[in-house]
């Protein structure tokens, strides 16, 4: 069914995440005409753990020492564990980093973003962009009852995460070259001491060392301590190196559950975690970071955000920093050009934004991560590969994960 309910606004945000409830604060605050759409009955819908660093925009945006008024501070460790749990290198980041419980998160964006006048239009699943003399324009969008209505603005952001949702319908390769898919899961009653194991742990599994699926990808198995007991765990797939491996065979997601079962059960080290906890929750969704997309400005109108971007930590971490910074950046620029009264998306200002994106230290930092992490993972799973193989050069991994990370 369709419905000529229309609304008009300046930015037209799709995706109520850090990144789109960022971008609708800064808007806002710049005295402009915000609306979100969000899919979900709530925003951030889907449960996980989260954690991030402590960086002068969490206060900007959620307000000073809101972060670690609700967050664990970490001591920065990580421990990276070889195939079989037969070695362990230890590495340590010097910066205030908090684990947090993430509905507690994302709600505090939604109460900054209701102060300012933001419309945050829950179960309103975009369908499509809408076009006008090669711009877009706006979003059609699906509201509760079945209606199809549309929406307009004057700059449409894209922040619906690894989905993409209008990154894709204008061709970019989300599934073949942006995401991976991993396991996430949340556990109560882990098998773990917060105070004594505080760290992440990271399970490194090579192609071929998994018996009952041997062309299984390679992956990183991890262990993220929330608070107590509550822990979340999970399964990354590191997909960029696939297209070059002839031993990898891509698995369904049914596949990747019952490879996920026998690691909760038997993977040394571990499967220790799982012994007397309590599953809360579990899925196979994806994570974008094999590869940023090319593009971030598919047609004039329309820009990628955050996790829609594939700018995201590729080593694995949180991309919540980054996709906050990208979605400051880039409506800030806009929003300059919007009070000016120029044409915002002249072929001029266009290339503008993206060089101001492209000049600030934390897109160069991004960069730099996956031109490092593609060295790292070519050297680590393709041409070692094995469990065997990664064991004997253990020494050389650890003096790589220790300049990486």
């Amino acid at each position: 069914m369709t419905s000529n309910k229309s609304s008009i606004f300046d930015f037209v945000i799709v995706g109520a995440g850090p990144a789109g409830l960022t971008a609708s604060i800064v808007a806002a605050r710049e005295g402009f005409k915000v609306a979100v759409l969000e899919k979900g009955e709530q925003a951030g819908p889907k449960p996980r753990g989260e954690g991030m660093g402590y960086y002068p925009i969490v206060d900007d945006i959620l307000g000073k020492n809101y972060l670690p008024s609700i967050g664990i501070k970490s001591n920065g460790g990580r421990v990276w564990h070889s195939p079989g749990d037969l070695q362990i290198t230890r590495t340590y980041r010097e910066y205030d980093h908090y684990f947090f419980e993430w509905r507690t998160f994302i709600d505090r964006f939604v109460e900054r973003a209701n102060e300012i006048g933001v419309e945050i239009m829950l179960e309103s699943e975009v369908i499509e962009p809408l076009e006008k003399n090669g711009f877009c324009v706006g979003v059609k969008y699906k509201d509760t009852s079945g209606n199809v209505n549309e929406v307009y603005g004057k700059a449409i952001l894209d922040c619906s995460g690894y989905s993409g949702v209008i990154g894709r319908h204008y061709g970019v390769p989300y599934d073949e070259e942006i995401n991976c898919p991993i396991v996430k899961c949340l556990i109560s009653e882990a098998n773990i001491d917060i105070k004594e194991t505080p760290d992440l742990n990271f399970f490194i599994i090579g192609n071929g060392d998994l018996d009952y699926s041997p062309n299984f990808p390679q992956g990183v198995a991890y262990v993220f301590p929330l608070e107590g007991k509550r822990v979340e765990v999970g399964l990354m797939l590191r997909m960029a190196q696939v297209p070059q491996m002839k031993t990898v065979i891509i698995p369904t997601n049914d596949e990747i559950m019952t490879v996920w079962g026998n690691l909760k059960k038997t993977y040394p080290g571990f499967s220790e975690f799982f012994k007397g906890a309590r599953i809360d929750y579990e899925e196979v969704t994806a994570l974008p970071n094999a590869r940023m997309v090319k593009n971030f400005v598919q047609l004039p109108g329309v820009v990628l955000i955050g996790d829609s971007a594939g700018f995201i930590n590729p080593f694995g971490s949180s991309g919540l920093y980054y996709s906050m910074i990208m979605a400051k950046i880039w409506v800030t620029n806009i929003a300059t050009s919007m009070r000016k009264h120029e044409n915002i998306w002249s072929v001029k200002n266009i290339e503008d934004y993206k060089t101001a994106f492209e000049n600030h230290d934390v897109y160069k930092e991004v960069k730099g991560s996956y031109n490092l992490i593609g060295a790292f993972e070519y050297k680590l799973f393709n041409r070692l590969r094995t469990s065997e193989k990664i064991n004997k050069k253990w020494d050389y991994i650890s003096s790589l994960l220790k300049q990486a990370t």
